[in-house]
C-alpha cells in the first residue's frame, strides 16, 4: 500500500506542478465558430501524470478506509504541492501557510495514531 499511496502522491504532485509550468505556453481561444486550444507539452505531461494519479487513486479507494485514506491523500498533498510551490516555482510562503502546514502535519500523524 505504502508504495502505491507513495506514487499517486508524486504523479500527482508532479502533474499539477507540470500544469502550472506548462500553463504559460498554452493558448486558448472561442469565437462564436471556431475553438482553438493548444496544450505545451510539460502541460500535456502534467496532465498525463494527474491521469494516472487518478487511476491509482481509484485502485487505493477500492482497497482501503475512505475515511482514513482521504485526509492521508489530501493533507499529505497539499503539504507536497506547497513544497513543490517553493522550490520549483519560486513562490513565496507565509506565516500562516507554515502554521496550516504544521497543523496539516499534525493531523496526519494523529490520522496514524492506532488507539
Amino acid at each position: 500500500m505504502i508504495i502505491l499511496f507513495l506514487c499517486y502522491l508524486v504523479c500527482t504532485v508532479s502533474g499539477l506542478t507540470l500544469v502550472k509550468v506548462g500553463a504559460n505556453n498554452n493558448a486558448f481561444a472561442l469565437n462564436s465558430s471556431f475553438f482553438n486550444l493548444s496544450l505545451s507539452y510539460t502541460t500535456l505531461l502534467g496532465l498525463f501524470l494527474y491521469i494516472i494519479s487518478f487511476l491509482m487513486w481509484i485502485v487505493i479507494v477500492q482497497k482501503y478506509n475512505l475515511s482514513y485514506i482521504a485526509p492521508m491523500a489530501t493533507g499529505l498533498s497539499q503539504v507536497l504541492i506547497i513544497l513543490a510551490s517553493i522550490f520549483i516555482l519560486g513562490e513565496n510562503i507565509g506565516t500562516f501557510q507554515w502554521l496550516g502546514i504544521a497543523c496539516v502535519l499534525g493531523g496526519v500523524v494523529l490520522m496514524n495514531i492506532k488507539g
